[in-house]
């Protein structure tokens, strides 16, 4: 199957949707993703990037590209990074990473980096697989009030 991987628009909004709510296993609030959605499309160190099979959404991987002053450089953070099950296996998510470590290197980001949930044991052994090491820990709290 060919793939072809392109930049998402605003007009990409329920494919998006759906790809983000099977990643997370749930439905998000239409309005709220809608106005982050479109508010991340203007962000200039903020890339969505489709992957798409007969024209029919197979992936999405989303970079955010921040300058961080312990680096004292560029790092890119690969925050969503989902193919569709019945595309996995294809070489989806691979084709996804390579875009987006050639698109990190061309705005001069020193690392990539990406967090995973500790219970996606595939997602791990994937990464890994391409070249990922485990190297941080990534603490998390919720605040009181966030949905």
């Amino acid at each position: 199957m060919s793939v072809e991987i392109r930049r998402a628009t605003l007009n990409d909004a329920n494919a998006v949707y759906a790809l983000l709510c099977e990643l997370k296993q749930k439905d998000f609030d239409r309005d709220a993703f809608q106005k982050g959605f479109a508010a991340n499309l203007q962000n200039p160190h903020f890339h969505c990037q489709l992957a798409l099979g007969d024209g029919q959404p197979l992936g999405l991987i989303t970079l955010h590209l921040q300058f961080h002053l312990h680096h004292v450089n560029w790092i890119a953070e690969i925050q969503e990074l989902v193919v569709m099950p019945h595309a996995r296996g294809l070489g989806v998510g691979k084709q996804l990473l390579k875009w987006a470590e050639g698109e990190a290197t061309r705005a001069g980001a020193e690392m990539i980096e990406l967090s995973t949930s500790t219970g996606r044991l595939d997602a791990h052994r994937f990464y890994e697989r391409e070249g990922y090491l485990p190297s941080h820990l990534r603490f998390t709290k919720a605040l009181s009030g966030a949905s």
